[in-house]
């Protein structure tokens, strides 16, 4: 047990089959490592009854805190609604489909001195050929354009809530993360990079990346470029 409280967030639109699998395990763990703590989730405007099963386990459960977006906002959006939300001494993220298991939080238990803990995935992926493109093409600008070399751009990380308020966060989309890592850089912050399992989603399907995508993706490339140089 640790002295620090401790938050999980979790984005979800449309996982009526995964969600409470995934809320039921993080509060699991974060019993087992801190008496302060809680796991908020945001209900991204799903259509399914992703918002109700959330609504039934929190009057359940004290530390279960639902936040619900009227329509669907999207992923940048939905982790902005969630780190304005947070309000425990160390945030991790996680997804909402299984494909991250909660107990795996325990490997950046050592690590906690950092500022930054980012976690990644195997190579072994189960993305089309097309997204693993994608994935390495974002890698490789990120590290060109900012000298950052993360293995994992866009998956689950630790933050220390004091630090991720200092960042003063511009973005609302999906790139919120990469603007988080490359202000951490500039500021010099330890992020520690550590391994943990890749699971198959057991439902549902990955929203992948698509021709729209790109184009918000280089866009906002180039805002986070214009964000970066006025951040000091």
């Amino acid at each position: 047990m640790i002295n620090q409280s401790i938050e999980i967030l979790i984005p979800a639109y449309n996982e009526e089959k995964n969600i409470e699998e995934v809320v039921q395990k993080s509060l699991s763990w974060l019993k087992s490592q801190t008496k302060n703590y809680l796991v908020t989730v945001v209900d991204d405007g799903s259509s399914d009854n992703t918002g109700k099963i959330l609504d039934l386990l929190a009057k359940k459960n004290k530390h279960a805190n639902i936040i619900h977006h009227r329509k669907n906002l999207g992923i940048g959006k939905a982790w902005r609604t969630l780190y304005n939300a947070s309000s425990k001494d160390i945030v991790f993220t996680c997804p909402a489909d299984q494909q991250f298991d909660p107990l795996d939080f325990s490997k950046a238990m050592p690590y906690l001195s950092a500022d930054i803990i980012s976690i990644y995935r195997p190579k072994k992926y189960d993305y089309s050929l097309f997204r693993i493109l994608l994935t390495n093409a974002h890698r490789l600008i990120i590290r060109i354009f900012f000298g950052l070399n993360i293995k994992d751009i866009n998956w689950v990380k630790m933050y220390k809530k004091r630090f991720l308020k200092e960042l003063d966060l511009k973005l609302q989309s999906g790139l919120i993360e990469t603007e988080i890592l490359v202000k951490a850089k500039k500021r010099n912050a330890r992020i520690v990079q550590v391994e943990a399992p890749y699971y198959f989603r057991p439902y549902g399907k990955s929203r992948g990346a698509g021709l729209r995508n790109i184009s918000q993706t280089i866009s906002e490339l180039i805002r986070l470029c214009q964000i970066i140089i006025k951040f000091k």
